[in-house]
């Protein structure tokens, strides 16, 4: 099918309007990619460009993009969203990105939505998308490997890490949460609750249990590990409000707040370190949250705690983690039972 015409000014504008409604720096980069790709679909490049300052109903380029795109039929859509690459999540959430932004400008200027039935990527089975998917988490055998090479690790930038790596397996906290955790949100006095209070999806906080172990590694850290790190910082950045790396618990080499990607080199450094990457684990800062959820739950922890331990919005996310837990014991059982297989 024939490329639609699209105005390319007015696609870049209503693209970072939309993008600009987002609440979260990770989401606006997330949407500005999979927006991205839509462009490139409807020969847009590049995708650059400012929100417009008096809004889309006034941008008459916004307006003319809006109403190409409203008239694009619907075997387009649907072949766009068969030809896109990569995995199945990887595709429904570019669908999804994509749905939200037309639906957002046929709202704000009463156009026709041309994508409100186009349906995401079809999968084996629709309703078990959710529970089938993979769960990359380790053994605790490959954790306690990585704890203890993050652990052997020297100096300053050590203690950190093994730190860093403590508290994303035994919070069981996102990389970006763990890049945004300040010294304000520290709870670590009282040794019979201790907890650290976390910046979420969506804005939103939620106060998360600190294992013991994790608990003595932060604290070493922050007793001797931070302070030499923090006053390698001598000359703080202009935007130093926004990164508020005097308050960050984890510094990089500079002395300022560690961002997402640095937490995800240093546990594929360590992960190397433990001997886990020649053996070919898939190991990265997500795995360590996965191995966090279904080790509780595989240890009899009510799901519901695990719910709120990780910050799942809906128990259905946390659901995965018992049929992980369940097709673990079904292998045990298979293994065990004299009466699981014929002999």
């Amino acid at each position: 099918m024939a490329t639609p015409q699209v105005d390319p000014e007015g696609f870049r504008a209503l693209a970072a309007a939309f993008v600009a409604t987002r609440g979260s720096a990770n989401t606006r980069a997330a949407y500005g990619r999979d927006l991205r790709l839509l462009g490139e679909a409807l020969g847009v490049q590049p995708m650059d460009a400012d929100a417009p300052p008096f809004g889309v109903e006034d941008h008459p380029g916004a307006r003319r993009a809006a109403q190409q795109m409203s008239a694009v039929p619907a075997g387009w859509w649907q072949d766009w969203r068969d030809g896109l690459d990569g995995r199945r999540s990887s595709r429904a959430r570019r669908v999804a990105a994509v749905r939200a932004f037309c639906r957002w400008w046929s709202r704000a200027l009463d156009l026709p939505n041309p994508v409100e039935n186009l349906r995401p990527p079809a999968s084996a089975g629709r309703g078990q998308e959710r529970l089938t998917r993979e769960v990359a988490a380790l053994s605790a055998s490959q954790v306690r490997r990585m704890c203890d090479a993050a652990a052997a690790m020297p100096g300053p930038a050590g203690l950190r890490t093994h730190a860093l790596i403590e508290v994303l397996y035994g919070c069981g906290i996102r990389a970006t949460e763990a890049a945004g955790l300040d010294m304000s949100a520290l709870h670590l006095d009282d040794p019979d609750d201790p907890y650290v209070v976390v910046l979420g999806k969506g804005g939103k906080h939620r106060a998360v249990a600190v294992p013991a172990v994790a608990r003595e590694a932060l604290q070493r850290y922050l007793a001797t590990g931070r302070p030499p790190l923090r006053a390698l910082d001598v000359r703080p950045r202009p935007d130093q409000a926004r990164h508020r790396d005097a308050d960050a618990v984890f510094l990089g080499a500079r002395g300022r707040r560690m961002g997402r990607s640095d937490v995800w080199r240093e546990v594929r450094r360590v992960a190397d370190a433990a001997g886990l990457v020649s053996e070919g684990v898939r190991v990265f800062p997500h795995a360590l949250r996965h191995s966090c959820g279904t080790h509780l739950v595989q240890a009899g922890v009510d799901i519901r705690y695990v719910q709120a331990h990780l910050g799942h919005a809906s128990p259905v996310t946390t659901e995965v983690y018992t049929h992980v837990t369940a097709g673990h014991l079904r292998d045990d059982f298979d293994r065990a039972h004299p009466r699981a297989r014929r002999t």
